[in-house]
């Protein structure tokens, strides 16, 4: 599903009233519908003797929408007080009618357009929200962005405080539809309902947690309209995953479901490539080879018998350059490889990554320690032959670009869209709401995962799953899209199990048929 900005939402609007030719009071209409739909269906499942409804109405459409949802209520005999935190001359167009309609039917109407600054206020106002069943939030719509201020600010603090279930039209006011960030009062809802595409601030942190249960509902905008905004951002779901899963044949025998080499292991690190390649094969690949220092391979054929065991030449735990040349024939025989985990970044590993960037063919997936190398030297990213994945987490991100984690983590998407564009691969930075990001500029936000995933190696199972799609036939970016989707759901069907305090990394990799086969199931 494809996912906005606050600026792409009102292109689209004005391509409907523009050039489709649908009023904007017809939408603003269709919006209020929709959000008295949700308030319905709450107040059904709660069946309160007097049902109460509390709105909060700002300025612009969004305090329009709520205004059209306050009649709908009203009519329904449902009891209604609106508050609205502008002036009465601050109504235009399509907002002013719906107001001008609450007043002809002599709705409850107050006005709050200064500070709350007498016990007496805050007191009522608290109360007011405590007898509501279901606060209603209008205030901002998708333009906001910076902090909440004066009076509003106070009110937003009242409501997070007092409110039972809070319903956002299209937006928690307070969350940037375009970053996820959130005021310093941002409104907490329960649920948000928002119309025709999901916003992409509501997918990422910090705004998923101030958005509540996301209901997208369409509004009777035209595939046109949606079609008029290039959009390049999306949210990932099961019917693209569905598209990259391979098939297979029931003739096919390990050679056609793909060779995946996993090159791995330093001393006190073995763990990372087990993982690594567990992954793989859960993942269906038909052949994986586990390339690590010939000192540690009895762990790997111990761990992971399924995979191929190759013994490389170490010193002290670490892989040596002697062994670049049966490094480079190991590849030319795989369709993918995952290279990194457990590796350590020693000079000897620099050495073998640059070797490999320059005399190898085949798609790459570099994780852990063969970024923390390429860190050393970013230009080694323009030496390669073939597409490349990079998955990193926030703090190897930051050694690749020297940026602050915490600028990476408030701008995510930016950041990711930048790099992979820049160095012309596949950036997976990993994290709560992963972003893949394309060489092109597209995006995708990944909804799977759970906290209970912040566990050592669980990001070494990813590598090893975007390895085996890629080995498969997918193509790099899709593998990712669809990898960094069933690492998560496997970890969120794990989690159903064993929580999320228990949860290890394995348990990701034992998972991934289930998320495969529940991935299938949804059509």
């Amino acid at each position: 599903m494809k996912a906005v900005t606050g600026t792409d939402m009102g292109r689209i609007d004005k391509f409907s009233i523009e050039q489709i030719g649908i009023p904007g009071i017809v939408l603003m209409e269709n919006a209020a519908l929709k959000v008295v739909k949700h308030i319905e269906m709450y107040l059904e499942q709660k069946k309160p003797a007097l049902p109460c409804v509390l709105i909060f109405a700002g300025k612009g459409n969004n305090a329009g929408d709520a205004l059209a949802a306050a009649r709908h209520l009203i009519v329904a005999g449902v009891k209604v007080k609106v508050y609205c935190l502008f002036g009465k001359e601050s109504f235009a167009g399509d907002a002013k009618i719906n107001f001008d309609i609450l007043e002809n039917i002599s709705a409850d109407i107050d006005f709050i357009i200064d500070d709350l600054k007498e016990e007496s206020e805050l007191k009522a106002l608290s109360s007011d929200i405590k007898d509501a069943q279901v606060v209603l939030d209008g205030i901002f719509g998708t333009g906001f962005k910076g902090q909440i201020k004066g009076h509003i600010a106070k009110v937003a603090e009242l409501i997070n405080q007092n409110s039972d279930y809070t319903i956002s039209i299209d937006i928690a006011s307070g969350i940037e539809a375009s970053t996820g960030k959130t005021a310093v009062n941002c409104v907490k809802a329960h649920k948000t309902v928002t119309f025709e595409l999901p916003k992409i601030g509501q997918l990422i942190y910090p705004g998923v947690y101030n958005s509540g249960q996301l209901a997208v509902e369409s509004i009777g905008m035209p595939e046109q309209s949606i079609n008029s905004v290039n959009l390049n951002t999306a949210l990932t779901d099961s019917a693209i995953v569905n598209s990259v899963i391979p098939e297979r044949k029931d003739e096919f025998n390990k050679g056609n479901c793909g060779k995946v080499a996993v090159i791995t292991g330093s001393e006190g690190m073995a763990g990372s490539g087990c993982i690594a390649a567990k992954a793989s094969l859960r993942t269906g690949s038909g052949l994986v080879y586990i390339a690590a220092p010939s000192s540690l391979l009895n762990i790997y054929q111990s761990v992971v018998p399924e995979a191929v065991a190759i013994g490389l030449p170490d010193y002290n735990g670490i892989i040596s350059e002697l062994s670049t040349e049966s490094i480079l024939k190991l590849l030319k025989k795989c369709s993918a490889a995952a290279i990194g985990p457990g590796i350590s970044t020693g000079e000897s590993i620099y050495n073998i990554i640059r070797d490999i960037a320059e005399n190898v063919s085949i798609p790459l997936v570099l994780d852990a320690d063969a970024l923390n190398v390429i860190a050393k030297d970013i230009g080694i990213l323009n030496k390669f032959h073939k597409d490349v994945v990079l998955t990193p987490h926030p703090g190897e991100m930051s050694r690749l670009t020297g940026l602050d984690i915490s600028y990476i983590q408030q701008n995510r998407i930016e950041v990711a869209r930048k790099y992979a564009c820049l160095w012309e691969v596949t950036v997976v930075l990993k994290g709560a709401r992963t972003i893949i990001a394309d060489k092109t500029g597209e995006i995708y936000i990944n909804p799977t995962g759970n906290s209970g995933m912040a566990t050592a190696g669980s990001g070494d199972a990813l590598s090893g799953i975007i390895a085996s799609l890629i080995g498969q036939g997918a193509s790099v970016f899709k593998a990712a899209v669809a990898g960094v989707y069933i690492h998560g759901l496997a970890g969120d069907i794990a989690a159903g199990v064993k929580g999320i305090h228990g949860l290890n990394a394995m348990d990701i990799a034992e998972n991934i048929p289930c998320a495969i086969i529940r991935t299938t199931l949804i059509k």
